[in-house]
C-alpha cells in the first residue's frame, strides 16, 4: 500500500482504505523502488465506467461478503482516462497524484472503458489481473499491474472514493 515507509502518508492511505472497506487491512505493503506515477501520459478520453472486485462491505447492507463482489462503476461526464502508452495528446499528470507517498488498494481491476472519437473503447484485465489503487485523497484512480506498472490513470470531475464506494 505504500510506495516507501512514511508514516504520514501510510495513515492517510490506511484511513482511505477502513473508510472504503469498513474494516482495517490485514497487511500494508510497499512498492518496489523502481516504481514510479509517470509524469506524462496519453489523453485516451471520457471514461466511461471501471470495473473491479473487492471484498469492501456492502454499503447498502453493511454486510462483509463471503466472497469478494465484482463492482462497476459507471463516471459521470467529466471524469478523464489517461494511459501510460499509446497515441494521442500528451498531458501532464497533477503534481498532486505525482508526489503521494501512499496508494490505497480498492481491488482487482476487471476492466474500464473511455470513449475515443465517438466510440467506446473498452480494456479488459487479463491474469495476472492488475490492481485498482486511489490516492488517499480519492480523487484519481490507477491501474497497475504487478505493483510495477502504472497502465491507466482516471481523475477530473467530481471523481471520489468514499464508503460509499466510487462516486463521481
Amino acid at each position: 500500500m505504500t510506495r516507501r515507509n512514511h508514516s504520514a502518508a501510510a495513515e492517510q492511505a490506511v484511513a482511505k482504505y477502513k473508510e472504503f472497506h469498513r474494516y482495517d487491512p490485514r497487511q500494508i505493503g510497499e512498492f518496489p523502488a523502481s516504481f514510479h506515477i509517470p509524469d506524462r501520459v496519453f489523453r485516451a478520453g471520457p471514461a466511461k465506467f471501471v470495473t473491479y472486485r473487492s471484498g469492501k462491505v456492502d454499503p447498502e447492507t453493511l454486510k462483509k461478503p463471503r466472497h469478494p463482489v465484482n463492482y462497476i462503476h459507471e463516471h459521470d461526464s467529466g471524469v478523464t482516462c489517461y494511459l501510460t502508452s499509446g497515441d494521442g495528446v500528451e498531458v501532464d499528470v497533477p503534481r498532486k497524484f505525482i508526489d503521494v507517498e501512499a496508494l490505497t488498494r480498492l481491488g482487482y481491476c476487471l476492466g474500464f472503458c473511455f470513449e475515443e472519437e465517438g466510440e467506446e473503447c473498452e480494456a479488459e484485465g487479463r491474469d495476472p489481473l492488475p490492481d485498482l489503487y486511489v490516492t488517499p485523497d480519492g480523487l484519481c484512480l490507477l491501474v497497475i499491474q504487478s505493483r510495477k506498472t502504472v497502465l491507466a490513470m482516471m481523475w477530473g470531475g467530481a471523481l471520489g472514493v468514499f464508503a460509499r464506494g466510487i462516486d463521481g
